[in-house]
């Protein structure tokens, strides 16, 4: 009987937790040592209570067996904790998997590559989503090996970026391999394994429950010699990863977000902190090329990588009813407005009041323009019309320093009259 099938036996048992199996493997030799040890000398190991020990005296293969038949027949390797190809860094952590199910390709070695983590929230800002993707874009072009969880916003953006980059990407996922969640995802998921790798500490056949998503938090960060979290309330998964970083000891950036958004109340929390701030890659990059230059260089990839072919992640995302959104966003809006002692009739970008148009504007801030009047607009609903944050940003910055737009309260804005 192989090892791999003794890790698997132990890894399985219900109620076995990885600190319970640390405890084992501080008192024997192997996990075949444990699978044959008996009622006494089990009793000798602490922690250990009467229903674990009857547990692992239990030595039926059921269990391993049907594992391996759906590994088998979904391509899904198993590395075990003494695999030379399992990463170093994860066995560093407190209560690291023992056991990890991945899809790749090819066998892959993290042990020979510059990870970092991304993550963030689920309900991000478009801001949000072009940071983390242009960011771990930035990191793959320059050999970073980018590792999130591949959530719906900020990770999955993060994935994407890194992928688009032409480098590898990780996914680490709370549930079993033979499962895409969130099923969106399912596409991205492929790529991934095409691409690099997906890892879980669940075997096929585990549904991404609540409770696995913390947990699974420890391995994000554990696989990463730092972590870059990007948008996050103060009570939130990232925010989780983050205190799973300063306790394994890593770097933790963090991405600047809006102030008057909830969903950045937590990551710009950190910067108050300690945490170091991001506003590009090179601010991650320029903390490790001392100690990784080789690794970066020979993971680096050439020019014909670039994987545009993989769509950006904000332009595959679900978009919402436009009916309704546009609704609640005259609601929204009209209060802003009510404040600024005007009445907001209609929000849609381009409409009414139109003034002729300036002469001297550049591509961009030209097309910025056209979705602009008399009327206050909200940021976000310019964000919407397909513009990158950065060159909305840059061209509303332009257009108000030529005086012709004006910047309202509430991040409005408008045509000034008299341009």
């Amino acid at each position: 009987m192989s090892d791999m099938k003794y890790w698997l036996w132990l890894t399985l048992k219900k109620g076995i937790t990885s600190r319970k199996i640390t405890a084992l493997l501080e008192h024997f030799q192997s996990p075949e040592e444990v699978y044959r040890a008996d009622e006494a000398t089990l009793g000798k190991v602490l922690g250990l209570t009467g229903a674990d020990i009857a547990t692992l005296t239990n030595r039926s293969m059921e269990s391993v067996l049907r594992v391996l038949e759906n590994c088998r027949k979904h391509h899904i390797r198993i590395m075990t904790f003494d695999s030379p190809y399992y990463p170093k860094l994860l066995a560093e952590i407190y209560e690291p998997p023992y056991v990890l199910y991945a899809k790749c390709k090819e066998k892959i070695d993290l042990n020979t590559h510059m990870t970092l983590s991304m993550v963030g929230t689920r309900r991000c800002s478009p801001y949000g989503i072009s940071m983390a993707e242009q960011i771990a874009y930035d990191l793959s072009r320059q050999g970073a090996t980018v590792i999130s969880g591949m959530a719906k916003g900020i990770d999955g953006a993060a994935n994407t970026g890194a992928l688009r980059g032409g480098g590898m990407s990780v996914a680490v996922l709370a549930n079993g391999l033979d499962i895409c969640y969130p099923p969106m995802h399912n596409t991205l998921m492929e790529s991934i394994a095409e691409h690099g790798m997906v890892l879980s500490e669940y075997p096929p056949g585990t549904k991404p429950y609540p409770w696995n998503f913390l947990p699974r938090n420890r391995i994000i960060t554990g696989l990463s010699w730092g972590t870059i979290l990007v948008e996050a309330p103060k009570r939130s998964g990232a925010v989780n990863s983050a205190h799973w970083t300063n306790e394994q000891g890593r770097e933790l950036f963090v991405v600047p977000g809006d102030v008057t958004r909830i969903s950045a109340q937590g990551s710009n929390a950190l910067l108050t902190e300690g945490a170091l701030p991001v506003l590009c890659a090179e601010d991650v990059l320029e903390v490790y090329r001392g100690r990784f230059s080789n690794l970066l260089a020979a993971n680096q990839p050439g020019e014909d990588t670039i994987r545009s072919y993989i769509p950006a992640y904000g332009k595959v995302l679900p978009q919402p009813n436009r009916t309704q959104n546009r609704k609640s966003t005259v609601a929204v809006q009209s209060v802003r407005a009510s404040q600024l002692g005007e009445t907001i009739q209609n929000t849609e970008p381009g409409r009414d009041l139109r003034l002729p148009k300036p002469v001297g504007l550049n591509p961009g801030e030209e097309k910025v323009y056209m979705l602009l009047s008399t009327k206050p607009i909200h940021v976000d609903v310019l964000a919407e019309q397909g513009i990158s944050v950065a060159e909305l940003a840059s061209a509303l910055t332009t257009l108000e320093l030529k005086g012709v737009v004006q910047a309202l309260p509430g991040k409005h804005y408008c045509l000034r009259q008299s341009h």
